[in-house]
Order: C-alpha cells, then structure tokens, then sequence
C-alpha cells in the first residue's frame, strides 16, 4: 500500500514539475517575442537611415557624372569621393549587425536586384572615369596646341586665319562639355578652312602645329562621343527605383513584424492574467499543505535530537573499538618481535655456548694444575697455560664479538640517521644467524669499496637478516647464498642470492604483501618482507626479486649514498625481526 502511495506521489510530482517548465517554457517564448521589438526598433531606424544614406549617394554619384564633363580639373576627384559613398552604402545594406539579408525572401530579391544593378553601375563608372580622364587629357593638349599656334608670325599675320583657329578652339571646347552636342558639322566646315589656309604659313613648323591642333579636335570629339555613349549606360541602369522598391518591401516587412509583436503582447497579457489566478489557487494549496508540514516538522526535530543522540553514543562506541583495534595491533607486533627475538635468542646462545664451554674448560683444567703444583711452575706448565688462556681468550672474544653484533643490530638509539658501513652491517647479520647457517649452507662475499651511507643501521640490519635467514630456510640446510655489494653512480647496490627452491610468477607478485606467506600456519607471520619493503622505502631505495621456481632466488636492493630527508621515528615502533616469511 506504502508503495502504491508513494509511486502516485512520485507521478504527481513528476507532472508537476511538467506543467511548471511548460508554463516557464511558454511565458518565456512570449517575453522574447515581446522584449525583441525593442531591438527591431533600434534596427529599423539604422536601416532606414542607412537606405536613405544610399539613396544620398546614388543621387550625388549621378550628379558628379552629370558635372563630370564641366569641371575636368576637380571632377575625376569629386567623382572618385561619390563612388566611395556609393560603395560604402551598398555594402552596409547587405552586411552587418543592421543589415537587410535575410530578413525576408522579397527583401532578399529586392536587395539582390538593387545589388545587380549597383555592380553594373559601378562597372560602368569605371570605363566612364576612364574616359573622362581621356577627354581631360585632350582639353589640356587642345589647350596647349591652340596657344602654340597662336603665337606663330603667320597666324598673327592673317586675321581671318586667327578668328578660324580661335573659332575652332572655342567649338570643340563646347563639343566636349555638352551633353548632346549640336556643332559638330561647324567644327568639320572649320577645320577644312584650316587645312585649306596651310599655304599661308611660312614654314613646316607651323604646318605641323596646325595638323596637330586638328588631330587633338578630332580625337576630342571621339571622346566626349565614346562618353556619351556611357552616359546612356548609366540611364538604362535605374539605381533609383531599384531601392525605392527595397525600402518598400523591407517597410513592409516592418510593419508585418509590429502587427506580429502586438498579438505577442496582447497574449503575453491574457497568459499572465490566466498564471496569476493558477498561483493564488496553488498559493491557498500551499497554505493548507505547509500547516501540515509545520506539525511533521516539530515531529521531525524530536526525531532528530534523538537520532544525535543515538549517533553519539555509536560514535563513542566506535572510538573505543578503533582504540581497541589499534592497542591489538600493537599487541599483535610486539608478539611477532618477541618471538622472532626468542628465536634468535635462541641461536645465539647455542652459539654463546660453544666458545664459552672451552673457556669455562681451560679455566678448571688451570685451577686445578695450579692446586697440583704446590706453587712451583715449570717451563712447560708456563707454555701450557699461555696456551690455554690463549684458548680462553679467543673464546671470550668470540663472546664478545657476538653480543657486541647482537647489541649492536638491536641498539634503538641506531634507528636515528647516521653514516654506516653496508660490508659491516652484513657481516653482523651474518654473526647473528650464524646457527641457521648449518654445514651445508656456504656463503660467498663478494664485497665492493663502498662509501658509508647516511641511513638507520639498525634497520637496515634487519633487513639483510631477514633476507639471509629467509634464503638459509629456502635450501633447506644445503646450498650456496652469495652477498654481493657494488657502487653505481650516487646509490648502492646489494644482492642477496640463494639457490632455494625459488618461487613461481604468481608468488613473486604478493610477497610484500602483509601476511601473506607461503608457509604453513605457525611457521610464519608473512609480516618480514612486507617491512623489508617499508624500511627500504623510507630510505628512499628500492627492493626487486628475481626467481624462478626450482632455481633460486636473488633480491636486489638499492640505496642512495646520501640517504632522503625522511624521519625515521615513525618506525622504531616495528624495528622486529621477522624471520621464515620467505
């Protein structure tokens, strides 16, 4: 039944939450609708004032063609300045923020045929520029062959030859400046009388003067005639009308986009009318519905304060047993030390024993040669003591050799950082498992010169121990293990081989793993390489193996000379000797 409710609770929410984003969705899209008229707005009155700067130009650029012929020396630059305005508006109607394409498909054909018709317009002022350049540049030669011949003695000789090349001048001016030039049959009927008034100037100089004014004629006329034929160009091209009919589309368009903005409006109005009444019928829904949640909310808070509580007292409870946890662990480390050192203990006082019994020996045999001589010693007794003492001596120092080693591997002020000898630290590992080293175990030292390293001795000491007790146990009483130490660059190297049973692949990949061990319960904690590894670890060193099983197995351990800038406090607490976790 609970589920039921609660799945119809969660279905009602579900087409709540809908209903609120479609309503947000919808108001939304109708502000939209409504806040961009604005920004139509701002763009319409940029359009409109960019096609009215259009319709500027194109009249201006019309009236400079029209002056272009009257005004040769500034009208080539006016010209050039009107194309510029010309070309400056028809590129801001068809591209940026306020542009016109895209607006709508009429507006877009009314903008591409004005832009086809501008191009050609444009096209044609360039032929047209060019040739009013053209009829400028035989103005100025008209204008310097006619003072030429002027000034000739013949011209101002005659006066009818004078009033024919004056006459000619001032035709072929107003040829080139009309429009529409109506005295071009004078300007032939004069330059015959000049051509036929050759005979009266006195020299070839004057002649070819006179020929070259009536060559400039003719090649002016040809000009203004070549520029009224694009002058009937740019009449066949009707700019004008053109973006009169792209004002009109896109003002229509406008107006389409008001008409369309005021229905937005007037909806937005009727839907936020229809939302205010659907919020005070949900807002007197919510009324009634938070009195409930008012009352489940005092229960809640109750609830809560008895849940803290609760969570307190499992807090404390759980403190205890991580406590507890770690007291245990502690416990469990110090028992693994204590009877990893009982059994070394152990070795070491079998191998105490042995030079303490002659010791012990030849002192008795000495007291008591002593009671037998009455005080009188001869010659040969004296030799047999010093041999004897001898004896006793070699014996207390191999004593002491031992428990200096032993003192010396589990002194815990050594676990500080200090220079230490890696040939000296094996050779005492070596003295304290000397009793596992049974006969059929030989051991090889292959010692390179090496460089005192900065480390903890003590711990170092119990990292060779473990691995050369670990190897002794692998043969089985019998075989070779092999210490290698060497020197490369700024770390050292050292290589604990044995000729064990070995390992295979899948052993190799968890032997420093805590408590993991290969031998049967009660023989081995699977705690000694795992702190092998941490000890090397936090010398800033590192440990490999190589093994294979049947053949042996060979650790390689390398550290820095100058040791790592790492405290070595944080593991006094399990400087133990772990052994048999091969």
């Amino acid at each position: 039944m609970s589920l039921r409710v609660s799945r119809g609770f969660s279905i009602q929410r579900f087409i709540a939450l809908l209903a609120v984003l479609l309503a947000l969705s919808l108001i939304s899209f109708l502000l939209w609708k409504t806040l961009r008229n604005p920004l139509e707005t701002g763009l319409h009155v940029i359009r409109l004032e960019q096609l009215e700067t259009a319709a500027k130009a194109d009249a201006e650029l019309n009236l400079q063609i029209a002056r272009g012929r009257l005004s040769l020396d500034s009208g080539a630059q006016q010209l050039e300045l009107a194309r510029d305005r010309f070309t400056v508006a028809q590129s801001a109607l068809s591209s940026g923020q306020a542009s016109l394409a895209g607006l709508s498909p009429e507006i877009d054909s009314s903008l591409q045929q004005y832009n086809t018709q501008a191009s050609a317009k444009l096209r044609v002022l360039n032929d047209y520029s060019a040739k009013l350049a053209r009829l400028s540049q035989h103005f100025s030669v008209l204008r310097v062959a006619g003072i030429s011949l002027l000034n000739a003695p013949s011209v101002n000789a005659s006066e009818e030859l004078r009033e024919n090349v004056m006459a000619i001048l001032r035709e072929a001016t107003a040829y080139g400046i009309q429009s529409e030039a109506t005295n071009g049959s004078y300007i032939d009927e004069l330059g015959r009388n000049l051509v036929a008034a050759e005979e009266q100037l006195d020299n070839d100089a004057e002649v070819g003067a006179l020929r070259h004014l009536l060559a400039t004629v003719d090649a002016l006329r040809e000009s203004a005639d070549q520029l009224q034929v694009f002058v009937a160009k740019f009449d066949s091209l009707p700019t004008g009308a053109a973006l009169y009919d792209l004002r009109n589309s896109y003002e229509n368009h406008y107006h389409g986009l008001q008409t369309t903005a005021r229905n937005y409006r007037q909806t937005l109005a009727v839907y936020a009318v229809a939302l205010l009444l659907a919020f005070g019928v949900i807002a007197v829904r919510l009324r009634s519905s938070f009195s409930a949640l008012d009352s489940l909310n005092n229960e809640l808070q109750d609830a809560n304060v008895n849940l803290e509580q609760i969570v307190d007292k499992r807090t404390q409870a759980l403190s205890k047993a991580l406590d507890d946890l770690k007291m245990q662990q502690g416990q469990l480390i110090q028992s693994e030390k204590m009877a990893s050192l009982g059994q070394m203990v152990a070795g070491v006082a079998h191998e105490i024993n042995t030079p303490l019994g002659y010791a012990s020996s030849n002192v008795e045999i000495v007291r008591e040669s002593m009671q037998a001589m009455d005080g009188t010693v001869d010659a040969e007794s004296i030799a047999e003591f010093d041999m004897l003492l001898a004896d006793t001596e070699y014996g207390l120092t191999q004593i002491a050799e031992l428990v200096m080693s032993l003192k010396d591997f589990s002194r815990v002020d050594r676990s500080q950082s200090q220079l230490f000898d890696i040939n000296e630290g094996i050779e005492t590992a070596l003295k304290i498992c000397n009793s596992q080293l049974k006969d059929g175990v030989n051991v090889t030292r292959m010692f390179a010169e090496l460089p005192q390293i900065n480390c903890a001795p003590s711990q170092l000491n119990q990292v060779f121990l473990n691995l050369i007790t670990n190897a002794a146990q692998a043969m089985d009483g019998k075989g070779q293990i092999c210490i290698r130490t060497s020197l490369h660059e700024n770390d050292v190297e050292v290589a604990i081989s044995d000729t064990g049973s070995g390992m295979d692949e899948e052993t190799r990949a968890h032997i420093f793993e805590p408590f993991f061990t290969t031998k049967p319960v009660g023989k081995g904690t699977g705690l000694g390489l795992s702190i092998v590894f941490r000890i090397i670890e936090d010398h800033g060193g590192s440990i490999r193996v190589e093994s294979e099983l049947g053949k042996g197995t060979e650790f390689f351990i390398r550290l820095p000379v100058a040791g790592v800038n790492k405290a070595s406090d944080s593991f006094l607490e399990q400087d133990v000797v772990l052994t048999g976790d091969a």
